[in-house]
């Protein structure tokens, strides 16, 4: 039985996600990973996208994923490499997009801790806080394991970029082709997203359609899910006014008579006035102020308010 590297093994994992780009800047140590890249992925369409930078590696990932609505897959070496992606993940992980980060890290016996070794770095520790999971693949057999758990986090839920460091020697040792279980994505992961409490999604329709200032406020997940005609739809049945987060301008044409421009004191008089308001696609932010009375209305807010810019 023939033998795979660990970074042919690795491909193999990522042709079964159908990933067709990955985006980086090449290393020593992934040089069977790039290699396998190009004798078996390029079969499968995939392209290893070179990159002058590993940030804009980072940052051509997230914009991948927002676009398509697939994983970004970048790449970095030890060190240097890992640590420049970082400022192009952290987008990724404010507004969740899925991404799959892969860092390259020296030979396991010299790793975790450190054992002197030239351009050594934590790169676990240094991702763990922008992502949301990330792990050390510390053996052969668990890249087909780790790959698929990186990618069903990153998809499942809220999205958002997972990291996983290889030592060079996990991505170098070979193995019999037997032992790589590749198994297909519905294996491990859900293939669709999960749907809403018919009874609660009964009930907001209620709540909607009787409210007298109906607001709706839009986030990146209404473009992700390529749901803007829908809330374009339903605001203007309901005579709502929409509001976006600053990440979801776009999801309702801005020139339409019932968006007002995020953080705008009229989007902030809207969402204080409005009684019943549609979040979707989004978190709250410290931009978003909501409820009745409005702000300059209530006496106690109003103390509230004076007191604080007393105590600033």
């Amino acid at each position: 039985m023939a033998q795979i590297s660990g970074g042919e093994l690795l491909v193999r994992c990522l042709i079964k996600e159908n990933v067709k780009y990955i985006f980086g800047v090449p290393g020593g140590q992934l040089l069977t990973f790039l290699d396998a890249i190009k004798r078996v992925g390029e079969k499968h369409g995939m392209k290893f996208i070179n990159c002058r930078h590993e940030q804009a590696a980072a940052s051509m990932a997230d914009a991948y994923a927002r676009t398509s609505g697939e994983i970004g897959v970048c790449v970095g070496t030890i060190g240097p490499g890992g640590a420049d992606l970082v400022p192009g993940v952290y987008p990724a992980y404010a507004d969740s997009v899925p991404m799959l980060v892969i860092t390259a890290q020296n030979q396991t016996w010299k790793s975790y801790p450190d054992h002197g070794s030239m351009q050594a770095l934590d790169q676990f520790h240094l991702f763990k806080p922008i992502t949301k999971w990330n792990a050390v693949v510390s053996h052969w057999e668990r890249i087909p394991e780790l790959v698929q758990r990186a990618v069903r986090v990153a998809l499942s839920g809220r999205p958002g970029p997972v990291h996983l460091d290889f030592p060079s020697d996990v991505l170098y040792n070979g193995n019999e082709e037997s032992f790589a279980k590749v198994y297909p994505p519905e294996r491990y992961r859900p293939m669709k997203p999960p749907v809403g409490n018919p009874e609660l999604v009964e009930m907001a329709a209620e709540m909607l359609y009787n409210a007298e200032r109906p607001l709706i406020h839009a986030g990146t997940g209404v473009l992700r899910a390529k749901a803007w005609n829908e809330l374009r739809e339903l605001a203007e049945y309901l005579g709502a006014v929409v509001t976006t987060t600053m990440g979801g301008r776009g999801a309702i044409p801005e020139d339409h008579p019932l968006c007002i421009l995020p953080a705008s004191p009229a989007a902030i008089m809207a969402q204080n006035e409005a009684d019943v308001v549609l979040v979707v696609g989004s978190k709250m932010g410290d931009l978003d102020f909501w409820g009745r009375p409005p702000a300059w209305g209530d006496p106690d807010q109003q103390k509230t308010i004076q007191t604080t810019s007393t105590l600033k």
